[in-house]
C-alpha cells in the first residue's frame, strides 16, 4: 500500500523563484517519490526535452539517476522525451521503461511551417542505450496503488485534440495522439492524484477515466500540463468549472496549460490552484 508520495518537479517551463542553479525549459519532468510499507520507489515520469537540462538539473536536486527504478512517457513529444537518451547513458543499469507503442509514430505540427516535433531516438537506440521497452496501450499497474491510464477515451466535447499531424498508409492525416496517458494514484486517507503530460485528451477525460479505473471517485490532487495554451474562453472555463464541480484540495498546473488558462483556473479556484516551477518540491 503506498503511504507517502513526494514529487519533485526536475523540468519545467517556469523558474525557479528559490534556487537560480536550476534551468527552466518548455518541457517537463517529474520524479515520484513512494514510500510502499518497507520498500521505497522511485518513478520519473517524462524527461524534459533535452539531456542536459535534464542532466542540469538532476545533479543540481541531488537526484541519482541510478536510484531511479521506472521511467514513465506520458506521450512521444520532443518536451517529454527529448532528456531521456543522456539519462540512459548517464546510468549502469538497465531500467523499465513504460510508454505507449506509438511514440515512435511521426509527430508533425504545421505551425507555422512543417516541423517534426517527435521523440529524438528510435526504439533499437533506446534498447541499446539500455532502456527495457514494456509498451502497453491500456492501463499498467507500476505498484500497489499507482498505474499509467493508458489511452484516454474522449468524452467531453469541449475537448479537442488539433494542430497536430502524423503520417499513415503514406498520407498526412490529423494526430489524435492516441499514445497520450497520465499517472492515477490513489493516495490512502486523501484520494486520487492525477499526474498529467500534457493530458492532449483533455484533463477532464483524464480525471474521469483515472476515477473509473481506480474506483476511487475522491479525486485529492490534479498535476502537470493542462494543454489550455491557445484554448479559447469557452474551452478554459469549461475545464475550470468542471474541476471546480470535482473539488481537488490541489491543482498544479504547468507546461503547456498557458498563462490565460492559468489566470483564469486560479480566479475559479482560489488557493487551491498554484502554478507549477522547475524545483518546486510537492509532499502529498
Amino acid at each position: 500500500m503506498l503511504q507517502n508520495l513526494s514529487l519533485t518537479i526536475v523540468v519545467e517551463n517556469s523558474a525557479s523563484l528559490e534556487n537560480d542553479q536550476l534551468q527552466a525549459q518548455h518541457g517537463l519532468s517529474i520524479l515520484l517519490d513512494m514510500s510502499l510499507e518497507s520498500e521505497s520507489m522511485k518513478l520519473l515520469w517524462d524527461t524534459g526535452a533535452t539531456p542536459e537540462v535534464m542532466l542540469h538539473n538532476a545533479d543540481a536536486l541531488n537526484i541519482d539517476l541510478e536510484e531511479i527504478g521506472l521511467i514513465c512517457l506520458s506521450h512521444g513529444h520532443y518536451d517529454h522525451t527529448g532528456g531521456l537518451m543522456g539519462i540512459l547513458q548517464e546510468r549502469t543499469a538497465p531500467v523499465p521503461l513504460i510508454a505507449h507503442p506509438e511514440i515512435f509514430s511521426p509527430k508533425l505540427k504545421l505551425r507555422p511551417y512543417l516541423k517534426y516535433i517527435g521523440a529524438p531516438f528510435t526504439r533499437d537506440q533506446l534498447e541499446a542505450a539500455g532502456a527495457v521497452m514494456l509498451p502497453c496501450r491500456g492501463p499498467a499497474t507500476l505498484a500497489p496503488g499507482v498505474m499509467t491510464t493508458g489511452e484516454v477515451p474522449r468524452m467531453e466535447v469541449f475537448e479537442t485534440v488539433e494542430g497536430f499531424w502524423t503520417v499513415k498508409n503514406e498520407q498526412y492525416t490529423p494526430d489524435l495522439i492516441p499514445d497520450d496517458q497520465s499517472l492515477a494514484v490513489h493516495l490512502p486517507g486523501k484520494g486520487l492524484i492525477v499526474i498529467s503530460g500534457c493530458a492532449h485528451s483533455g484533463i477532464i477525460n483524464t480525471i474521469r477515466y483515472a476515477q473509473r479505473i481506480t474506483g476511487e471517485e475522491s479525486l485529492y490532487a490534479v498535476i502537470g500540463g493542462f494543454h489550455l495554451m491557445g484554448a479559447d474562453n469557452k474551452r478554459i472555463d469549461s475545464t475550470a468549472r468542471a474541476l471546480l464541480d470535482l473539488g481537488p484540495a490541489v491543482v498544479r498546473p504547468g507546461h503547456c496549460t498557458g498563462q490565460k488558462a492559468l489566470s483564469r483556473l486560479q480566479e475559479v479556484l482560489g488557493e487551491s490552484c498554484q502554478p507549477l516551477a522547475v524545483g518546486d518540491i510537492i509532499e502529498l
